[in-house]
């Protein structure tokens, strides 16, 4: 079995320098989190309702109650 090449460079550093990777890691880490959720979040707001449905839940999650508004719409 080969060993491999980041296992070999890891063992070789103090202790110090695996806690100041891994200290880098983490922020890595949490910035991608951040930055998949900021994405998430725009793409929700980008993308317009495309049915009927789709409307009657961004209305429900903004607290709104448009179904008044709905029926008068299908009616027509």
């Amino acid at each position: 079995m080969s060993e491999d090449p980041i296992q070999t460079l890891l063992r070789h550093c103090t202790l110090q320098q695996l806690e100041a990777i891994h200290t880098a890691l983490e922020k890595r880490a949490a910035e991608r989190a951040a930055e998949t959720a900021a994405r998430r979040e725009r793409q929700k707001l980008a993308a317009p309702p495309r049915s009927s449905t789709d409307v009657e839940k961004m209305a429900d999650d903004l607290g709104l109650d448009l179904s008044g508004l709905m029926r008068e719409i299908s009616k027509r």
